[in-house]
């Protein structure tokens, strides 16, 4: 066997190696508690804020309110966080896509988190997974 062929085994195998071991380091993604939501359709596109909230029940939040927001020209979906928690409003934007998260606190709120739909929400809410 050559000094060549050695060579390109080493590395061969060492590749295999390293991505046999970041495959096992991956962790699955935790669950997220569930998180009292309300969605706010801020850009008018019907029908919007409500699928928004059936894909929120999907990954587990309660929904507890759908509505318009006070108007429609909102460009960027926003995510606010009420609760003033505000890693759990940066897991929960991830799960969505790219969503930006704003933290308002609100003691007393009935809603952890306020999600308003923006002109971008087809960019801002395409999932890293796909969905």
């Amino acid at each position: 066997m050559n000094r060549t062929a050695v060579f390109l085994g080493i590395i061969l195998v060492a590749c295999a190696a390293s991505l046999g071991w970041s495959m096992l380091r991956k962790t699955p993604t935790p669950p997220l508690p569930t998180l009292r939501v309300e969605v706010l359709n801020g850009c008018g596109e019907e029908g919007l804020a409500a699928s928004t909230a059936q894909r929120l029940r999907d990954l587990g939040q309660d929904v507890v309110r759908v509505a318009d927001a006070d108007h429609h020209d909102y460009a960027r979906c926003l995510l606010i966080d009420r609760g003033g928690r505000p890693w759990l409003a940066r897991r929960l934007a991830e799960r969505l896509g790219s969503v930006l998260v704003v933290l308002e606190r609100e003691d007393g709120s009935e809603v952890d988190l306020t999600l308003i739909l923006g002109r971008d929400h087809s960019r801002a809410l395409a999932a890293p997974d796909g969905s």
